[in-house]
């Protein structure tokens, strides 16, 4: 094997490593307060947070979830007391969804600790300079649009399976 195979491939288990790394801090649940969220919760109060007026559609356009899934979310959500829901008086189909008060003091909370590990992460990154900076850029960027790849043609696989 020579030197650039051992790069890539030590570039690759770093990805890997932090990928890893990524997902066990999403499986985590987080105390704020008496309530315990788990991270897709705290994103689907994010984006109500963020917006307002939000409909159950723009969520799942925005999160890449189901419109079902969201839906369950609402559920769960509204169950904790931390978004309401407000009929569309022009369309009596669609609702609205708002953060109740203790949801907004958890999305409050939660902004903060979020500003918090996005400053310890750009003190760290403080070593590198903006060419180094750029560099990584680049490299993630080609790394996403071949994990994209990876996605749609292992996405065709399980469809083509699921015919056969």
């Amino acid at each position: 094997m020579n030197k650039r195979s051992e790069r890539l491939d030590e570039l690759l288990d770093m990805f890997d490593k932090g990928y890893s790394l990524c997902a066990q801090y999403d499986e985590i649940p987080h105390q704020y307060g008496e309530e315990v969220l788990y991270q897709s919760e705290m994103h689907f109060l994010q984006a109500v947070g963020n917006t307002g007026d939000i409909t159950i559609t723009t969520i799942s356009q925005q999160l890449g979830k189901t419109t079902s899934a969201c839906s369950q979310m609402v559920r769960k959500l509204k169950k904790k007391n931390l978004i309401e829901q407000r009929r569309n008086e022009k369309n009596n189909r669609e609702y609205y969804l708002n953060l109740t008060p203790k949801g907004k003091e958890i999305y409050l909370a939660h902004e903060k600790l979020d500003h918090k590990c996005i400053q310890r992460t750009k003190e760290v990154l403080d070593e590198f300079n903006d060419e180094e900076l750029e560099i990584y850029i680049r490299i993630q960027k080609q790394l996403n649009e071949t994990f994209q790849k990876d996605v749609q043609e292992n996405g065709a696989l399980v469809t083509l399976k699921a015919v056969n």
